[in-house]
């Protein structure tokens, strides 16, 4: 196996692990909101702290998607300098550098915010409400998420300099943009 392939291997499972863990916190965040729904409308009666639970769920299932667009490179965009250099290619390979540098900056700089954010939870103890779960579990897929993000969006930017200067681009995970 080259050294290529277990990259690729290694970067494949990465998104097989955010895959399962998007789908885990998707359904348990719907189970509880659904729950929820059929006790206060069906048995008249709330369940102590479902919505926490499916709060908590919802913050796993929203950063781990998130980081899923990065490594697909289906998130969103707002690239409308290149509907104007749409006929030159070094145009175009200049305005998608100069993007996916503002998009790495600007994601790891969040991810910097994001662990000051639970280092003072951390500090302070801080936990739910009703059940008294540790904030960090609501806080870690943000910065988790996060630093997902900044890393595809740096692979991004490495093939985008790549194609800028007229070399094969690195990705592992080939698209239209890449």
């Amino acid at each position: 196996m080259t050294n290529r392939s277990n990259a690729i291997l290694v970067y494949d499972s990465l998104a097989s692990v955010q895959k399962w863990i998007t789908v885990g916190a998707f359904v348990t965040c719907l189970s509880f909101i659904v729950a929820e729904v059929i006790l206060r409308n069906v048995v008249r009666v709330s369940l102590f702290g479902t919505s926490e639970i499916a709060v908590l769920s919802a913050w796993w299932f929203y950063m781990f998607g998130a980081s899923l667009g990065a490594w697909e490179r289906t998130h969103i965009k707002a690239d409308i300098l290149l509907v104007f250099v749409k006929k030159n290619p070094r145009g175009m390979a200049i305005v998608r550098t100069i993007s996916s540098s503002l998009t790495v900056f600007l994601c790891a700089a969040t991810a910097s915010w994001a662990f000051t954010y639970i280092d003072r939870a951390i500090d302070l103890h801080r936990t739910s409400s009703y059940l008294r779960i540790p904030m960090i579990f609501a806080q870690a897929p943000i910065l988790i998420g996060l630093i997902l993000m900044t890393f595809y969006f740096l692979l991004q930017l490495t093939d985008h300099v790549l194609q800028l200067t007229g070399k094969r681009p690195i990705a592992a995970y080939e698209t239209g943009d890449a």
